[in-house]
């Protein structure tokens, strides 16, 4: 077997959890079947779909719709850590495990792949910020749905500014906006 073809199998050995792992955040806050790691980067990669449609040549796509893929695979071995946690708990050590599986995943691979998602950390570029910002997004997104389907405890995330922050986006800041409309709630300041 080619090399490529041995990376590609070893890659998917690894991160095939990723649709059975669910998103930590819901299920501490009592959502019983909350999405799964899957399927919060494939909203995620579709919302960064659509703003490359609406917003056409303000982004590089390449990179936006890379960060949005691999944004996560790291939890198929750290696991989905809740950020108050992982904020008051591990601060950067998150940030640099996550950053050592992902070099890790794609060591057989071109580097890029790990240089954007350093990009995605750090959100030193157009592409990382709006992908953070478009992550935050799909978040609200499932917390304004689970509380429709009276799922949870979900208050707390309404309250957070942090869960709203554009990175200076307005056309995110406007679907924050929409989003609390939507939902009967005033945007945390």
């Amino acid at each position: 077997m080619q090399d490529f073809e041995n990376e590609v199998i070893k890659l998917f050995e690894i991160i095939h959890p990723l649709d059975r792992i669910a998103r930590a955040g819901f299920v501490v806050r009592g959502v019983a079947h909350p999405e799964s790691i899957a399927a919060h980067s494939h909203f995620v990669s579709l919302l960064v779909l659509l703003f490359l449609e609406q917003y056409a040549g303000q982004y590089d796509p390449d990179a936006v719709l890379t960060m949005a893929l691999i944004h996560d695979l790291s939890e198929a071995r750290l696991m989905d850590i809740p950020m108050p946690y992982a904020d008051a708990y591990l601060s950067d050590a998150k940030d640099h495990a996550e950053q050592a599986i992902i070099e890790e995943l794609f060591a057989g691979f071109p580097e890029k792949f790990a240089r954007l998602h350093q990009d995605f950390l750090d959100a030193r570029t157009p592409e990382a910020r709006l992908v953070r910002a478009l992550d935050k997004v799909q978040m609200m997104l499932k917390v304004l749905w689970y509380e429709r389907e009276r799922l949870g405890y979900l208050e707390e995330f309404w309250s957070s500014p942090s869960n709203f922050r554009d990175y200076g986006i307005k056309p995110v800041s406007d679907l924050f906006d929409a989003i609390c409309t939507r939902a009967g709630r005033t945007r945390p300041a």
